[in-house]
């Protein structure tokens, strides 16, 4: 802290973040993990868009206290996996995590799969596939999104994560590649 109030920049030698898309993808969501807590605030510095109206969805303590807040969306429904056989583990992983507002979670998506949720989606919005951006879902095709593709979708998500987070911390903070 005193290298940083003095204007320079600290050395974290030894103490580098070991990231990689396998240890992403097993990331159990939890707002008490630290971690998850850093990504929840990549996610909050996109300025997430809703996915029906691209309008701002508001990210404030009011929302966003607690785990069960209905503004963390399983993009992927934690039952709509299930009824595919997904386990819960997987189910719950921090790649699975949007942020959304709560009308949208509880009245439209609900446990629906994304390619049905978000084909309505697609009819409300013309910019969606700039809405999904915020969200760090490049494109909804490479993403397996119009194909229900949950592994697929966890694997371009989980390198969307890691570009941003090397962006952010610098190569020298994070592994190149998938991790595999």
């Amino acid at each position: 802290m005193d290298l940083i109030l003095a204007g320079e920049a600290p050395n974290y030698k030894g103490e580098e973040i070991d990231v990689t898309i396998d240890g992403l993808r097993e990331r159990w969501f939890s707002t008490g993990d630290a971690f998850c807590k850093a990504i929840l605030c990549l996610y909050a510095y996109e300025v997430p868009k809703s996915f029906a109206s691209n309008g701002m969805v508001r990210l404030d303590n009011s929302w966003l206290k607690v785990a069960f807040s209905k503004n963390y969306h399983h993009f992927f429904p934690k039952a709509y996996l299930r009824r595919q056989g997904v386990d819960d583990a997987l189910a719950n992983s921090i790649l699975n995590i949007t942020l959304v507002d709560d009308y949208l979670n509880k009245r439209k998506i609900k446990g629906r799969a994304p390619s049905d949720y978000m084909s309505e989606f697609a009819r409300s919005n013309p910019a969606l596939a700039e809405t999904m951006k915020r969200h760090l879902i490049d494109d909804m095709h490479s993403f397996g999104v119009w194909e229900d593709d949950y592994e697929r979708f966890l694997d371009r998500r989980g390198q969307k994560v890691l570009e941003e987070l090397q962006e952010r911390l610098g190569p020298e903070c994070l592994p190149v590649g998938d991790g595999e």
